[in-house]
């Protein structure tokens, strides 16, 4: 997210005219789509069918506004079925610029909508679907009331580089989780990040960040049962257009400290080591084949640490991204991807894409 931020902060930047810049209108956005995700390990299947929605909406020159919903329906070999709505996630981006630099303005809102009070079946279908190694569409439905303020302030350092540094909080309410369960409160999050954009070319960019991830204490009742660790990710990214094809690598790191639960009478505290550090490699090469048909092939590794409740992983993943402009605002996007490693699996799906 803080890349994307960066990026918008960059272009605005390196934009020559500023009254361009203030004077023109982005257009609404909308995408609906339909995802088929399936992965097996150790003879056990576990699926998931998602319709995720998107929209954004300009609110004049600098403000815009944009959601995203999801409905999903998960199944498997050895877990209960689960179905329902997801959380509605509101963005409200405010883009000023002052004087050579810029600053990009955030406020989310997670919307309690999605389903919450599940069975205790329910509940460890979602604990398999929350697992990053999985990378499911849709990993979690109904949480709490969180609303997450941030900012980015962006501003060059020379003619091809520009520099960015941003925060955000994220506050978060409690839901219950299982039916018949008190109020739990996840702790909230402080993030800081910092990063630049270097334009090595007229066709090429290179970008970088690194975001530290603080969390409080997770309470339930009024007692502290959950400590996450602290969180560092770095991520990296070389862009290259060669005529109207895109080429594009993305590498990413990501360290946790070990989580501790609190002592309680009669037992220890404890380290806990629940996220497991990940490396993400990406490659992407998109190629316009004609001025309708666009064509674009992925390639990634995904290598995720043990943890204390599962074995390290180790999965690439290939994949095909047809794209088809069925008019001047209209576009057909489709996805299929496999992968391989210690599970297998795939996904396949497409959506629109909408431009008013």
């Amino acid at each position: 997210m803080f890349l994307l931020m960066l990026a918008l902060a960059a272009e605005a930047i390196a934009q020559d005219d500023a009254l361009y810049l203030s004077s023109r209108q982005q257009p609404i956005r909308i995408s609906i789509g339909a995802l088929y995700q399936s992965y097996t390990e150790d003879d056990s299947t576990l699926s998931e069918v998602s319709i995720p929605l998107a929209v954004s909406v300009p609110l004049g020159r600098n403000l815009g506004v944009s959601l995203i919903a999801s409905q999903a329906s998960a199944s498997g070999d050895a877990v209960e079925s689960l179905s329902g709505v997801s959380d509605a996630q509101v963005g409200l981006s405010y883009y000023q610029q002052i004087g050579q630099g810029s600053v990009v303005v955030s406020l989310g809102v997670n919307l309690p909508s999605g389903k919450s009070e599940l069975t205790p079946q329910e509940f460890e279908t979602a604990i398999f679907l929350s697992q990053h190694f999985y990378n499911f569409r849709v990993s979690g439905f109904g949480q709490g009331f969180n609303v997450s303020p941030g900012v980015v302030v962006a501003f060059p350092v020379s003619e091809n580089a520009v520099f960015g540094v941003g925060a955000s909080y994220q506050l978060k309410g409690a839901y219950t989780p299982i039916e018949g369960m008190d109020d739990y409160d996840p702790g909230d999050e402080i993030l800081l990040t910092g990063g630049f954009d270097y334009r090595a070319g007229p066709t090429t960019n290179f970008s970088a960040d690194v975001t530290y991830t603080i969390y409080g204490s997770d309470t339930f009742g009024d007692a502290d049962v959950f400590s996450a660790g602290d969180k560092v990710t770095a991520t990296a990214q070389w862009l290259r257009y060669i005529r109207a094809n895109e080429l594009r690598f993305v590498a990413r790191y990501r360290s946790i400290s070990k989580s501790s639960r609190p002592a309680v009478v009669g037992v220890a505290g404890e380290e806990l080591r629940t996220l497991p550090a990940q490396v993400f490699l990406r490659g992407v090469y998109r190629h316009r084949l004609n001025p309708t048909f666009t064509l674009g092939v992925l390639a990634q590794a995904r290598l995720f640490d043990e943890t204390d409740n599962f074995s390290s992983k180790t999965l690439f993943d290939v994949g095909l991204m047809p794209e088809v402009a069925l008019s001047n605002n209209t576009a057909l996007r489709l996805r299929f991807l496999y992968t391989l490693g210690d599970f297998t699996g795939f996904e396949a799906g497409g959506g629109l894409a909408f431009e008013l």
